[in-house]
């Protein structure tokens, strides 16, 4: 399995796609992206699922145009609905198209492979990492030496340190972690030099 990894808009969010045999899982689209739609289609891709870490707006702004390209099934955390739904916390404008509302430990298939969810609130309420083929899709909990925001609406900053003891406990230190912004990194670094979160 084929990883591509492109980062969009201001805030330089990550988005990252699994692809495989003409197919395509797509996580996080934080914003409309041309680039993202013309790798699509030069390797004559198939968007057949979407998963969001959590429900901010620079993780979820693309959703609606390749949903509506492709018509693919998207996943989110239900503890995030407050965000992706309208309500004051939607910094989108449009109810964001989700298919299936995901929680602890819930199970995604992709070309054979699964991929698990799991809840890591802190940054927001229902913030999620996403494992699979020793891959960590970590969102806005865990980055290269820091750990989520916690000066934002609804968000805890004792419950992402919990958070992320939990992530250091269940994944292995050589598992490879790509977060929301920056650069990848491996638990087993960050266990050693996060200053925020050590072992």
């Amino acid at each position: 399995m084929k990883l591509k990894i492109f980062t969009l808009g201001e805030i330089r969010s990550k988005c990252y796609i699994l692809y495989e045999e003409g197919l395509a899982f797509v996580i996080d689209p934080g914003y409309e992206s041309d680039e993202v739609l013309s790798f699509l289609d030069e390797e004559k891709l198939i968007v057949v699922k979407i998963y969001l870490t959590h429900g901010h707006p620079d993780h979820v702004g693309g959703v609606k145009r390749i949903k509506d390209i492709y018509d693919a099934v998207v996943y989110a955390p239900e503890k995030d609905k407050i965000w992706l739904k309208m309500s004051v916390y939607n910094r989108i404008g449009y109810e964001i198209p989700v298919d299936v509302w995901v929680k602890d430990l819930d199970m995604i298939s992709f070309i054979g492979q699964e991929f698990v969810v799991y809840e890591t609130p802190g940054h927001s309420m229902g913030s999620t990492v996403l494992y699979g083929q020793d891959l960590l899709f970590s969102g806005d909990t865990l980055f290269f030496q820091s750990i989520g925001r916690t000066d934002i609406p609804l968000a805890d900053s004792q419950a992402l340190y919990k958070s992320v003891k939990r992530i250091y406990q269940l994944f292995t230190d050589e598992t490879v972690v790509y977060p929301g912004h920056g650069k990848p990194t491996t638990i087993g670094h960050e266990k050693e030099f996060n200053p925020f979160v050590r072992k």
